[in-house]
């Protein structure tokens, strides 16, 4: 188009040129401006050397949009390839005995249909901890079955899981207590086998709650929460626990308290803590001396001194007379001028640093 206009142009002079020419008396003037004249072929020399410049930008022009399309048709290819790739996949699951549709589903989706296949099964499954069970060995492709999925059933605690996965199982206690329940199971720390019964890291969880709350649980095993006093109770009165604080404050530093024993009672008992056993760690002592305290929430004042600690200090937690230990406080987020209101743990950073992060977990104690 470029070029077109460009020779159109240098026609409309040649033709100007010569009528000039007719009208011209001076024969210098006319000599000069005549098509044979030298300006005028400077002219047009110029007019070819920009027409040559515009004609080389459009074929740069013409050779991106070459490149360009080539990519996208590599780009379709590729689509196209992986369509094909996820087909195969379904294929396989399929070779497994596994309804290949499953693949392109959610995992709420699969863990459904994994219950419905194992029949009365307890354990929820996620299809990455499914897959890491088979290539460990723990069952060969061809003898997936309800027979030999069945032992899924018979968890007691997070630490008889085979997967090295943390993710929410459900386990059952042993007797007396018939119904399983859903938790988060920490594979990671230490070998693995933790229970965790209490996570908080951002405050975005209220825990000023009340009795009923803490003791069935709230929160979100995914996010913030508190297992429920009920189900810590049943954990740790089916066999001997131990427990962990896993602790981090607003500095960036991380600590821990570990004690070999723990255990507490039931509602009836105010879920007192029965059995809080010799403490290790870097975090310092604030649990020890809990021994036989009582909970007490905002609507349920059971502590030794008083007023209400729960109310006083805005928490949940076994309290004395209060406390050294605050950890279901408020999340303040750092320092702060309430005293010992926030998260706090005392042997740590004292009761004016609400910490960044508390992990209490439990485990069965290894049989001696």
């Amino acid at each position: 188009m470029s070029a077109l206009l460009l020779i159109t142009l240098a026609s409309c002079f040649s033709i100007s040129a010569v009528r000039c020419e007719s009208n011209v008396t001076n024969p210098d003037v006319s000599s000069v401006l005549s098509p044979g004249g030298f300006s005028f072929e400077m002219i047009m020399t110029k007019l070819q050397v920009l027409e040559f410049q515009i004609m080389q930008k459009d074929l740069r022009q013409d050779e991106r949009i070459t490149v360009l399309s080539s990519s996208v048709e590599n780009l379709v290819k590729s689509v196209e390839q992986l369509s094909w790739i996820g087909q195969q996949t379904g294929e396989t699951v399929n070779q497994l005995g596994f309804n290949g549709k499953l693949v392109a589903q959610n995992l709420s989706a699969i863990q459904r249909d994994l219950r419905e296949l194992i029949g009365e099964q307890k354990l929820l499954l996620t299809g990455q901890q499914f897959g890491e069970y088979l290539i460990q060995g723990g069952c060969k492709a061809s003898n997936v079955s309800v027979l030999s999925m069945s032992r899924w059933n018979k968890y007691t605690s997070c630490k008889d899981v085979p997967f090295h996965v943390t993710g929410t199982y459900q386990i059952q206690p042993e007797k007396p207590f018939k119904e399983p329940m859903t938790v988060l199971c920490d594979q990671d720390y230490e070998s693995g086998g933790w229970t965790v019964i209490q996570h908080r890291f951002d405050g975005s969880v209220d825990f000023y709650r009340n009795w009923q709350e803490y003791k069935e649980g709230f929160g979100n095993l995914e996010g913030e929460f508190w297992l429920g006093l009920d189900r810590i109770h049943q954990l740790t009165a089916s066999q001997p626990h131990e427990l962990v604080v896993l602790l981090e404050d607003y500095d960036g530093n991380k600590t821990y308290a570990k004690y070999d024993q723990f255990e507490i009672g039931s509602e009836q008992q105010k879920y007192a803590i029965t059995k809080i056993g010799t403490y290790s760690g870097t975090a310092g002592d604030s649990m020890g001396e809990l021994s036989g305290m009582k909970f007490s929430t905002l609507d349920s004042d059971n502590d030794t001194w008083g007023d209400s600690c729960a109310v006083t200090y805005i928490g949940a937690w076994w309290y004395g007379a209060c406390h050294k230990s605050n950890l279901n406080g408020k999340y303040w987020r750092g320092d702060t001028k309430e005293y010992a209101s926030g998260m706090v743990w005392h042997t740590f950073r004292g009761h004016h640093h609400s910490l960044k992060t508390s992990k209490m977990m439990i485990r069965p104690k290894l049989s001696s």
